[in-house]
């Protein structure tokens, strides 16, 4: 083959594997846009967001516990408002996702974050008009994104950037500019008429959602019993398996139209299954309806079901922490103020303990002697041998003390976020 033709095959080659993408057309009732989606850098974010636009996965719809069809495909995002905007002055965003329309649900399952520093098109949010994932923390994605409308570098680091707005940036501009209430929801509904995938090239043709390791959706069969306690309780029978997170929704209204979401349960590994779930009624209006939903989850799904038995270390901007959550005994904590090579030490009040569990992710609580409570919310990203490590978000009341004689005082209704937060481990207590 002369070298021209081998030259111009070469060039065709480059040309037609760095045009292969997977792109997001977007029809609203405010116009047409299209996003670029970074399916070699972000794969699972992508397949998530692929799936639930193309309805090939099952979700849930949180208002009702009702689950979507494996058989026939129920596009997610078809239909739905797009339920907040924010036009100020260096931080402009419009997002979506949320059945309730209120951004506090998602599709009944989480995914974790995907961001690389060393991807910059992960993190990066140094231009406008970039596709994100909305989250509630570290590793809490779900269905929820949103699209800047410019520059929003503090935003780095926090959510995952799966792609760009490519075409129709004008669409975007206009939403930004529509009139919003005080809870920045658009009066005037704008609403995701439809999304479309469409796949350009051989590389975006083999991108295969099922090979990313999305969580599944089921509905398990339950048998309805009486509870041997407390008074007007139900015990409905059914086996969660290990990895699984239980999703509950219940109704005491005798049509059925209005449910409630109960208290999830996650279930770690553990010799164990859980067998059944107890709801507790007021008297006289019995459980009409219950639903339950399990999320099965895959090996990286690594959040224990207890602080007990773990310490957990943690920097941030006030200094260093080590708490300790022995399974018999007292709960304490070493405290190394920054700056300083004095460490303080206590007790912490067990009774102020709690400790909410998810694939992910964790949130915790709990006082301080020294009159101080620590929030805490975990987003675990690895596990090294028995140790457990990730991102930490930090958030801090200290108590005010009013009268210096009596030391009495008051915690402040807000929490303050420290920052500097340096990520946490957790290391098993032998």
């Amino acid at each position: 083959m002369p070298f021209f033709l081998r030259w111009l095959m070469s060039l065709l080659v480059i040309s037609g594997s760095a045009t292969a993408q997977i792109y997001a057309d977007f029809q609203t009732t405010a116009g047409h846009f299209t996003c670029e989606l970074s399916h070699q850098e972000t794969p699972r974010t992508v397949a998530n967001f692929i799936s639930l636009a193309e309805g090939t996965r099952r979700w849930v719809d949180e208002r009702n516990g009702l689950l979507s069809s494996a058989s026939t495909r129920q596009p997610f995002y078809n239909g739905m408002a797009i339920h907040r905007v924010v036009n100020a002055e260096g931080f402009q965003l419009m997002q979506a996702g949320s059945k309730r329309g209120d951004g506090t649900d998602g599709p009944g399952y989480e995914l974790p974050d995907e961001m690389n520093a060393k991807v910059p098109a992960t993190y990066r949010f140094d231009q406008a008009y970039r596709i994100a994932m909305a989250n509630a923390g570290p590793n809490t994605n779900g269905s929820q994104f949103f699209i800047t409308g410019t520059a929003m570098n503090g935003l780095e680091g926090k959510h995952t950037v799966f792609g760009k707005v490519v075409s129709g940036q004008s669409v975007i501009d206009a939403i930004l500019e529509t009139q919003v209430d005080a809870q920045e929801k658009p009066i005037a509904p704008i609403v995701i008429e439809k999304v479309t995938i469409r796949r350009v090239g051989k590389a975006a043709m083999k991108f295969q959602v099922p090979a990313m390791k999305l969580p599944t959706l089921s509905e398990p069969s339950f048998e309805r019993t009486v509870a041997p306690a407390p008074e007007n309780t139900d015990r409905f029978v059914f086996s969660q398996g290990q990895r699984s997170e239980l999703l509950v929704y219940a109704s005491i209204d005798p049509a059925r139209e209005i449910w409630q979401k109960l208290e999830s349960r996650w279930h770690a590994p553990s010799p164990i299954n859980a067998r059944f779930y107890d709801v507790t009624h007021p008297e006289g209006f019995p459980v009409t309806g219950f639903r339950p939903v399990l999320a099965r989850y895959h090996s990286d799904a690594i959040t224990p079901m207890d602080l007990k038995g773990w310490t957990l270390s943690l920097e941030n901007a006030e200094g260093v922490y080590l708490f300790s959550f022995p399974h018999m005994g007292d709960m304490g904590y070493m405290f190394t103020p920054a700056g300083s090579k004095v460490s303080q030490t206590g007790t912490i009040r067990s009774a102020s303990l709690m400790y909410q569990a998810a694939p992910h992710h964790a949130v915790a609580e709990f006082e301080l002697d020294q009159r101080k409570i620590i929030h805490l919310h975990l987003g675990f990203d690895k596990k090294i041998k028995n140790n457990l490590h990730g991102r930490c978000v930090t958030r801090v009341k200290h108590f005010v003390v009013t009268n210096p004689e009596t030391h009495t005082g008051f915690y402040p209704g807000e929490s303050t976020e420290p920052g500097g937060d340096r990520g946490f481990s957790m290391v098993p207590i032998h």
